[in-house]
């Protein structure tokens, strides 16, 4: 596989990851937000992040066992868009 193939495929992976992570987020959060009576918004360090009020809503989660949120997958996403952007650059030179 050539270089330009390969970024071209970690850029789309990360995007799709990134999408993925987005959707599960707010799956997740949405009804715990509406139960709180705030904003989606006000839980978007959980996109992220697993501090303070994140890891105690994950925390219950797997005590009911429900599958949480997990910010790793916000993570991979942009490690494979960045891998993808550099490729690309040191490609171009």
């Amino acid at each position: 596989m050539d270089i330009q193939k390969l970024a071209n495929a970690l850029l789309l992976a990360g995007a799709l990851m990134l999408a993925a992570a987005l959707a599960w987020w707010i799956y997740f959060f949405r009804p715990i937000v509406d139960q709180l009576g705030i904003k989606l918004s006000d839980a978007g360090n959980c996109l992220y992040s697993m501090d303070g009020p994140c890891g105690m809503a994950n925390g219950i989660a797997k005590f009911l066992g429900k599958t949480p949120y997990s910010p790793y997958a916000f993570w991979a996403g942009i490690a494979a868009l960045v891998v993808g952007v550099l490729l690309k650059v040191s490609r171009s030179k």
